[in-house]
């Protein structure tokens, strides 16, 4: 019989039992990016720990962990502005990426809002910006897993894999999707090739990162500024990408790494899927070699 996967030991108990010895504030924050459902208070706490965060990638993952709609209305309206502020002070030091301005423009947004005449002026400013984010999954993975393997948590490096996720911004990108798709009638055009021009930018940069997450999401992009462009095999490129990744995940999850019985063995593999997603999946169906 193969093992429970790697994550089933991190239930609600074990969380708080850790979090009881975490020995600081940065700790405290990893083992609430774990939680299944996040309690009120325990989301007040990360709040209040937002204006002193200065890494931007622990500032995205609790972006992530506060627009959960299972948190009060309070909550979520409160770190908006809190957020937005925090977005545009470490949005300065990384000038060349657009995760944390983008993040900034979208955050506290409806999914169905139109993108108004300003909006569009600043993500056009964006699109052009060189890279999408200025740091890298590894090195989220890393500390993540270094954090937890010191709280002697079960696990370690599939919730750390876990806790990675939450940094990457993919969200705000898919938010992005969703209100472009309630702009576009709304659109002339030549506005509509515009906005077409620029989702598809902002999807190249996304498809140059390592996770599937973001390389899933900036493949949606470009298909949907292909479609603004009018650009036919822009856009079947861009599905067949879709499809390629699609069809790696499903030969990944036949082979059920995460119940084999040598956990060093499936450990390993995570580690290296962790150097990068996308190569590791594509090694999976015969292009490639593991990262």
């Amino acid at each position: 019989m193969l093992p429970d996967p790697v994550l089933a030991s991190l239930d609600e108990s074990g969380l708080e039992r850790a979090w009881n010895r975490a020995p600081s504030s940065r700790a405290r924050l990893t083992l609430a990016l774990l939680s299944p459902n996040l309690s009120e208070a325990r989301a007040r706490w990360v709040l209040e720990q937002v204006p002193e965060l200065d890494d931007s990638a622990l500032l995205v993952a609790a972006f992530d962990l506060l627009r959960d709609k299972r948190l009060s209305v309070s909550v979520q309206q409160e770190a908006v502005p809190m957020l937005r502020q925090c977005f545009a002070r470490l949005a300065g030091t990384s000038p060349g990426a657009m995760r944390l301005r983008l993040l900034h423009l979208l955050v506290g947004t409806g999914r169905e809002a139109p993108l108004g005449p300003q909006e569009l002026e600043a993500l056009e400013a964006i699109s052009v910006l060189p890279s999408w984010k200025e740091d890298s999954f590894t090195r989220s993975f890393h500390e993540a897993r270094r954090c937890l393997e010191d709280l002697k948590v079960p696990g370690s490096t599939g919730a750390a894999f876990a806790v990675a996720e939450r940094t990457l911004g993919h969200r705000g990108a898919l938010l992005l999707l969703w209100r472009a798709a309630a702009t576009r009638e709304r659109l002339s055009e030549d506005e509509r090739r515009r906005m077409g021009r620029m989702l598809w930018l902002i999807g190249s940069r996304l498809t140059e990162q390592s996770s599937l997450l973001e390389h899933s999401v900036g493949t949606s992009l470009m298909a949907s500024g292909a479609s603004s462009l009018r650009h036919g095999r822009n856009q079947r490129e861009a599905f067949a990408r879709e499809d390629e990744a699609h069809a790696a995940v499903m030969t990944s999850l036949r082979a059920a790494l995460d119940r084999w019985p040598l956990r060093s063995l499936s450990e390993q593999l995570l580690e290296s899927r962790a150097r990068s997603e996308v190569a590791w999946l594509r090694a999976f169906v015969g292009k490639g070699a593991l990262p």
